[in-house]
């Protein structure tokens, strides 16, 4: 849901139910409208895009901003971890601050049964952070790289693992240029932040040693600056039924606001991506969403509901699995960053 897929995965003969993997945490959890509201919530201006999470919004806040319980909010939240659904959030530093881009890309596997090793092999690659694996023969995997030619010449990396057979062109992320580079303190703080995501601001004061308050100021700057984000990291297996992301093309005929209407009203659990300050943009004629149907058996229904919508000229369905952060490449930034700051 934190990161936007473009790959042409197919649905058909791979859609049969499965059993559920070894190491998949129980209980599974059964989706509700309200996670959803929520999951919007918790980004900034409630732009679902790759980053933007606001982990300072607790379940008093979501419950005011919702009109809902408080009780109810906790509850589902505490679900989404009790479930692995939410398996951790991963801090990223803006690539922007080392003058670095980011980009998604499509990759095709030879066969699904390739892809774990195949995530072990792209961990080993400079500049992979993060990626999204779909049930049949599409990863997508995030990079960040500092420049085009450097990219390419990654991509001609990736191009030859054992496993890949084939890519799409990448799809660059939108960034926000950095309002000022990390101070030393910044840099503590973000490391603290890196090793303990949900720590409290509190428990992360003491740990880099400043006041709760000084923390307080520190971390707001971060984040309001985009020199930091929260990235959520989900394990879409734990959800009792598919999750679809859905790229939309739209002829001009349709709104994007008319067409999510009419696809909410048969399939109510249905979430917009939006355009934010960061991540891939998102071009006027295209739409993307994720909808939980009900279950694997309307796969197919849901492609040709789609399909038979007016302004629709062409989408793509994919189901997701989950997603994964690879740390080694702000972990080493980081590090950097800290010994020429000492």
């Amino acid at each position: 849901m934190a990161e936007i897929s473009r790959a042409p995965a197919k649905i058909g003969t791979v859609m049969r139910p499965t059993r559920l993997a070894p190491g998949v945490p129980s209980p599974l959890l059964t989706p509700e409208p309200l996670d959803l509201d929520i999951l919007q919530e918790m980004y900034r201006g409630g732009a679902a895009n790759l980053a933007g999470i606001d982990p300072r919004l607790n379940a008093t806040r979501i419950a005011k901003q919702l009109r809902v319980g408080r009780a109810r909010v906790a509850a589902r939240l505490k679900s989404w971890s009790d479930s692995g659904f939410l398996q951790k959030y991963d801090v990223w530093l803006n690539p922007a601050l080392f003058g670095w881009d980011g980009a998604w890309v499509a990759i095709r596997v030879t066969h699904p049964r390739v892809k774990p090793e195949l995530f072990d092999r792209l961990a080993l690659i400079d500049g992979v952070v993060s990626g999204i694996e779909f049930l049949g023969d599409w990863i997508s995997v995030g990079f960040v790289t500092p420049d085009a030619r450097a990219l390419e010449r990654t991509l001609g990396v990736v191009r030859g693992l054992a496993g890949v057979a084939g890519h799409e062109p990448p799809s660059m992320w939108t960034l926000p240029p950095p309002r000022r580079q990390l101070t030393r303190l910044d840099v503590r703080v973000v490391r603290a932040l890196r090793e303990r995501p949900r720590a409290t601001l509190s428990e992360t004061a003491r740990r880099v040693g400043i006041s709760t308050r000084t923390m307080t100021r520190r971390y707001s700057e971060l984040l309001e600056d985009w020199a930091v984000w929260f990235v959520p990291v989900f394990d879409f297996r734990v959800v009792t039924g598919p999750v679809v992301s859905i790229s939309l093309v739209l002829d001009g005929t349709a709104s994007r606001e008319s067409v999510s209407r009419q696809i909410r009203g048969r399939y109510p659990l249905t979430l917009e991506f939006q355009n934010s300050e960061v991540g891939p943009p998102i071009g006027r004629d295209e739409h993307v969403l994720v909808v939980l149907p009900p279950s694997a058996a309307h796969l197919e229904e849901l492609d040709r509901f789609v399909a038979s919508l007016p302004g629709v000229s062409g989408q793509e369905l994919s189901v997701m699995v989950r997603s994964r952060s690879f740390p080694e490449w702000f972990n080493r930034h980081l590090d950097t960053m800290a010994a020429r700051s000492a």
